[in-house]
């Protein structure tokens, strides 16, 4: 039975700022390499068949940085358990409009080429396999790059190949073409390079990949880069980049790293520059809070010889607003009087995609939490730009990976418009905690949207095991708890009546965070108790709907008396019978 449509709008899914396009999709993601396994649709949703005919279906939650982005993968009539393990389902590489996926199950490894495009003309295509006699494809040997046009790409495969103990070492690049859907086998040297960046080349990780200056790179922190250039002129030529001496070492009296190289630093690409971030520990094994650092921001062209410094801050001087202990209570010192970052415990840096001083910190407050924070910081003022709180799902002790991702912008761009200038809405980035009133109406609507489909499938399920973790995942409570003040001053003249009204809607959300975050075993996450709060969040909801202007309503998303008259009664008509199952199919396996 095909899935339905689901009304809600991806970017409000996560606890974030509202995104400013006009369809709700970021110009750019944070994308978590992981995905989720769940039966549901929206307006991103591709399909396509696997190698064995099963049907596989990719959709993407999106939300404006510093919000993480997820994915998911809905296989109809499989169950997650039967992927491998050791080769678990991950996003292999993005650039432009393109996303490589990896699908390993029944013996067989899948790649899929996403096409993000307006107007539902998004596509999942799957990859054609080499000669099945050739080389086995390691996940990261891919690369991706953009054709000139932004309708076509190629993706290519990195083998390495030693001749000999003293005889050169050769790299075999196989290249796909979608334009022609065929793949190409080129041989490149490494002779023009010196000894010391031929030994980089051939012990390189390619850990992860990057699409700069229309040539492709394999980035492995601890080492460099590996540039293969002239990919789709035919004649492919290898480069090394290493990363700048001056850099902090991390290594231990073996020469081993004393953890893993992401938790220090990271790499993005912003046109035709490179820029590499690197944290500074006062204490670089101890991850803990109260520990000082420092991050340092280099760039780099592929015509340069050299890094340069971009700009560096020290944790000690970065100032946060005081507007955000209403966000993260927990980072206020006694001693300083003041909020301070220290007081997280820093676990990975994300450079901005853009040309711009910003860089991305994931942290937790306490190691054991199932939630993290990313935090926006402008390094130019030393200061705290924004702040947004996610699930961490299954990864609770450690942080997964994520990628910074541009295909979202062309979801947002009209049929027949040009793929390679989008508008750069960079300079719209926004507090969570500071959103205009008309945007905070907006995620008002969409959370009201969000409580109803949720409230239908808690009444499906008839249990909150399942559920509790698609909660965890998508909600937008916690985004719009802290963002829903500044409408006080938006309403209707209606003072002390407007007030009232936020408090009570911010006590009903906070009385249904505190359910959701809860432990499923406690009475409060009944499906009576949880069905119960999310009757109280509606009507706080549709109270505050009732003092806000209509200028700040949005057009498509106006609420008249037929609405209302038409939500009552599906609210009500859930209360009194449960909802008809056959008519619908929800998977809220999420892990």
């Amino acid at each position: 039975m095909a899935l339905p449509a689901l009304s809600f709008q991806p970017s409000t899914l996560m606890g974030s700022k509202a995104a400013d396009s006009a369809s709700g999709f970021p110009d750019w993601v944070f994308l978590c390499e992981e995905p989720r396994f769940l039966e549901r649709r929206n307006e991103t949703t591709a399909k396509c068949r696997t190698s064995e005919g099963q049907a596989v279906e990719v959709s993407f939650w999106l939300v404006d940085p510093p919000g993480v982005s997820y994915f998911t993968f809905n296989c109809p009539g499989l169950d997650p358990s039967v992927f491998h393990e050791k080769e678990p389902p991950s996003l292999v590489c993005a650039a432009a409009a393109f996303v490589v996926f990896c699908l390993s199950f029944r013996g067989s490894i899948d790649h899929f080429v996403y096409r993000a495009a307006p107007a539902g003309k998004q596509s999942l295509q799957l990859l054609p396999d080499r000669d099945p006699s050739s080389t086995v494809f390691r996940r990261t040997g891919f690369g991706l790059l953009p054709c000139a046009d932004g309708q076509h790409y190629a993706v290519a495969y990195i083998d390495r190949q030693c001749l000999g103990k003293d005889s050169d070492w050769w790299f075999h690049a196989h290249v796909f073409s979608s334009e022609t859907r065929a793949w190409s086998s080129h041989r490149v040297s490494l002779r023009h390079l010196t000894k010391s960046e031929r030994l980089m080349c051939c012990r390189h990780g390619m850990s992860q990949q990057i699409s700069v200056a229309g040539s492709l790179g394999w980035v492995e922190l601890m080492r460099g880069i590996v540039l293969l250039c002239n990919l789709l002129d035919g004649n492919p030529v290898i480069k090394f980049i290493p990363f700048p001496e001056s850099r902090v070492s991390f290594l231990d009296e073996d020469g081993h790293p004393e953890l893993a190289p992401q938790y220090y630093c990271n790499v993005a690409c912003s046109g035709d520059l490179i820029k590499f971030i690197e944290v500074e520990f006062d204490d670089p094994v101890v991850r803990t809070s109260g520990i000082g650092w420092r991050a340092t921001v280099w760039e780099r062209k592929i015509s340069w010889d050299k890094w340069e410094i971009r700009s560096t801050v020290d944790v000690a001087n970065i100032s946060v607003d005081q507007s955000f202990s209403a966000v993260l209570p927990g980072l206020w010192c006694d001693e300083t009087q003041k909020l301070d970052l220290k007081k997280l415990i820093f676990y990975t840096p994300l450079p901005s995609r853009r040309d711009d001083d910003l860089f991305y910190m994931v942290a937790k407050v306490n190691a054991d939490d199932e939630t993290a924070w990313a935090i926006a910081v402008d390094m130019e003022r030393a200061g705290v730009e924004a702040m947004v709180q996610f699930s961490l799902g299954r990864y609770t002790y450690h942080i997964a990976m994520y990628s910074s991702c541009d295909f979202p912008k062309y979801l947002n761009m009209t049929p027949g418009a040009g793929m390679d200038n989008p508008a750069d809405k960079c300079s719209k980035r926004m507090s969570v905690a500071r959103l205009s009133a008309k945007q905070c109406v907006v995620q008002v609507l969409r959370t009201l949207d969000w409580l109803q489909e949720l409230d239908q499938c808690l009444e499906i399920e008839r249990s909150t095991d399942n559920t509790y973790r698609l909660l965890l995942q998508f909600s937008p409570v916690s985004s719009l708890r802290s963002s829903i003040r500044p409408m006080v001053k938006y309403a209707n003249d209606q003072g002390e009546a407007a007030s009232k009204a936020v408090d009570f809607c911010r006590r009903a959300l906070e009385d249904f965070d505190l359910a959701l975050h809860g432990s499923p075993s406690d009475p409060s996450a009944s499906v009576e108790a949880m069905r119960s709060k999310i009757s109280d969040v509606i009507q706080a909801l549709d109270n505050i709907m009732q003092i806000v202007p209509s200028t700040l309503i949005p057009k498509e998303k106006m609420l008249g008396d037929a609405s209302d008259q038409k939500r009552s009664k599906a609210t009500s008509e859930t209360r009194e019978k449960p909802f008809e199952a056959k008519n619908t199919v929800y998977g809220c396996g999420c892990y």
